[in-house]
């Protein structure tokens, strides 16, 4: 193990790879919102999303500071989100690819990184997939800790004052200290974690960049590696002579990626139905239907997963079509790959009750979700023996308002929708190229 500071870049700013890891922090930033919030889960659950999201945009005060948040979600939670956009910029970015020190080239790409956190951690609050469509910031007030009852206020166990999530905290905070934070983490991988890392590669390399460098380790993550394992020459320490890392963001891939499948598909779906024997709100059957599937994978972890189906009438049902939509993210190994997959879509019914708790029927489409997971064997370099898993969930609207109180005052619907999980399996034959 010999040490090295000269770092030649090679390369061009890979966007398309930094674009979908930024992606895919996102998402999992707002899957851990969603699960460890219990009124997020709510919303989304009954309430109608789309007039709720735009909706949410006019309460926005941006005359103020904080935006009811604690201290360690916005002083330590959102600058690391900053310094992971940072970081997946960096990785992707071979000219970056430079000890901290007193050079022009550190600073300029440091600021470039800037420039791309910020972009990032704006989406993040008003972008679309965002704390504004996903919890509703700025569509309530509520007193902080306590919620949107009036007894909450002046309450002197709760002594924050009413919010509705938004300031300017989160603008600034995200981007200039995840900043902040990755200048520490250089200076922490120049000083103590490299030179210990170029004698004990297992205590330095891996046991001590994972734990100090976080906001590395995560990037390192979203670009398919392990935590320790940097995707570019940051590691500031060479192997017999050469490096142990790829030279270029461009190689992060690992080639082949076939970027298109097309597929035919078998599922079964347990839905409750309308039929010649029971009422939808009593029925329940388990429905057949074939459908095809259409997929683009952008990098060999993320991809646009679709799939077409159709049920026919059966146990006397009519026929219904069932369309999916959406991303599906996990890892693929030569063999095999294991996913999860969130596909927004919708359910066409020929015959149904628009509005639960009422007689009339008429052909409609309703929203649907899938979420669950997909395992894939290839047999074949260009064939995928697929099967899926998971839950689809329907919303029902129904005939009586939204029972959660906002007595401090909202701008979201009153509409109240119950929101139905409904187990479905499918089996799928892909062809990949």
């Amino acid at each position: 193990m010999v040490p090295t500071q000269i770092l030649t870049p090679s390369g061009k700013f890979d966007l398309k790879s930094a674009f979908w890891q930024s992606f895919g922090v996102t998402f999992t930033f707002e899957a851990w919102r969603a699960a460890f919030d219990p009124g997020m889960r709510w919303d989304l659950a009954h309430k109608p999303f789309v007039h709720d999201w735009f909706a949410s945009y006019a309460g926005y005060n941006m005359k103020r500071w904080g935006d009811g948040d604690d201290f360690v979600v916005n002083d330590v939670g959102h600058p690391l989100e900053g310094a992971v956009f940072a970081r997946v910029f960096l990785q992707n970015s071979p000219n970056s690819q430079v000890v901290i020190g007193k050079n022009r080239r550190y600073w300029m790409s440091r600021l470039k990184a800037l420039g791309w956190a910020a972009a990032w951690s704006t989406e993040t609050e008003i972008g679309p997939l965002s704390e504004t469509n996903i919890g509703n910031q700025g569509g309530f007030t509520y007193v902080p800790d306590c919620g949107t009852y009036l007894w909450c206020l002046n309450n002197p166990k709760y002594p924050k004052p009413p919010n509705n999530n938004t300031g300017w905290t989160d603008f600034v905070v995200t981007p200039l200290v995840g900043m902040a934070w990755v200048l520490g983490e250089d200076t922490i991988d120049k000083y103590i974690v490299s030179p210990i890392a170029v004698n004990h590669r297992i205590i330095g390399g891996r046991v001590l960049r994972s734990a100090l460098e976080p906001s590395r380790s995560f990037a390192a993550i979203f670009s398919g590696r392990y935590p320790w394992d940097l995707p570019t020459p940051e590691s500031n320490f060479m192997v017999s002579g050469a490096s142990k890392f790829p030279k270029s963001a461009h190689q992060l891939e690992q080639p082949p990626v076939d970027h298109w499948e097309f597929g035919a598909q078998y599922s079964n779906v347990s839905l409750p139905v309308l039929s010649n024997s029971c009422s939808e709100l009593a029925c329940r059957k388990n429905l057949s239907g074939l459908g095809v599937n259409f997929d683009y994978n952008f990098t060999r972890g993320i991809g646009f997963d679709s799939n077409l189906n159709f049920i026919p009438g059966q146990q006397g049902t009519q026929p219904m079509m069932e369309g999916l939509f959406g991303i599906r993210l996990g890892a693929r190994f030569e063999h095999f790959g294991v996913f999860a997959k969130i596909r927004p879509g919708f359910i066409y019914y020929e015959k149904a009750f628009p509005i639960q708790g009422e007689t009339s029927t008429a052909s409609l489409t309703r929203f649907a979700a899938d979420l669950g997971g997909i395992v894939e064997y290839y047999p074949e370099r260009n064939s995928t023996l697929r099967f899926d898993v998971g839950t689809t969930l329907v919303r029902y609207l129904t005939n009586h308002t939204d029972p959660h109180v906002y007595e401090l005052g909202t701008l979201l619907s009153p509409q109240y929708i119950v929101t139905q999980g409904n187990f479905q399996v499918a089996t799928s034959y892909v062809y990949r190229f």
